[in-house]
């Protein structure tokens, strides 16, 4: 497989797929299987139980490593919003009791999920970190589906009450495959991509990590890179 999705729930598998089918041109979701939390896909629900510390503890696991090595590629999705509880530990805001960049907070989230794979094997993240691609959302990722559907100029992005504004913009909107899958079609084009990519940091940041393996995966999609 050359995608597998690691995330806090369904919900943000399905909104990462349609932005991998959306970048990468030559990609189809059957190259997309959802490992953490595990998706039935006859009834489009979670098999197991999601939520970011079993995503945590997925990272640690056996499971996580040997899924590393079956697949070209797997993404780690987190929503910063929970990073200071106990057990995740990454403060917010820093000695100046300042809110913490976007760019710095991803940093030290990536540090402290680095860590936790190499809790389960030493040296693991190092020795395989090209395919492990992380997704930090900032605050959370309903945040950048804000940015695509809020059609308003803000002075800042936002990076707080993302669901309740989402909800507020769009009523109906429920955290349900189906509903987060409406809501992400719209990065199914690429040009939708590029234009959050210029109104969100954590977004942005996260494009980025796929800029730096879209030749690789183009090859691979064409069939002209072997597997």
């Amino acid at each position: 497989m050359l995608f597998g999705l690691a995330c806090e729930g369904v919900t943000d598998q399905i909104t990462i797929e349609n932005i991998l089918c959306g970048y990468f041109k030559n990609l189809d979701d059957e190259e997309i299987t959802h490992l953490q939390p595990p998706f039935d896909e006859t009834d489009r629900k979670q098999k197991d139980f999601g939520g970011w510390q079993m995503l945590l503890a997925y990272l640690s696991a056996t499971r996580f490593r040997d899924d590393v090595l079956n697949n070209k590629f797997i993404v780690v999705q987190i929503d910063t919003d929970v990073s200071s509880e106990i057990g995740f530990d990454v403060a917010q805001v820093g000695d100046d009791n300042q809110p913490l960049t976007s760019e710095v907070l991803i940093a030290n989230v990536i540090a402290k999920l680095a860590a936790i794979v190499n809790s389960g094997e030493a040296g693991f993240y190092q020795r395989h970190s090209e395919k492990i691609i992380f997704c930090i959302s900032v605050h959370s990722l309903e945040c950048w589906l804000y940015a695509y559907h809020n059609k308003k100029i803000l002075s800042k992005p936002k990076i707080t009450g993302c669901f309740g504004a989402l909800s507020h913009l769009l009523p109906g909107t429920a955290k349900t495959y189906r509903c987060y899958d409406e809501l992400s079609r719209a990065f199914l084009k690429r040009k939708n991509i590029d234009l959050v990519a210029t109104k969100d940091p954590s977004f942005r940041v996260f494009i980025q990590s796929l800029e730096k393996i879209e030749d690789l995966v183009n090859k691979m999609l064409v069939g002209s890179w072997p597997c």
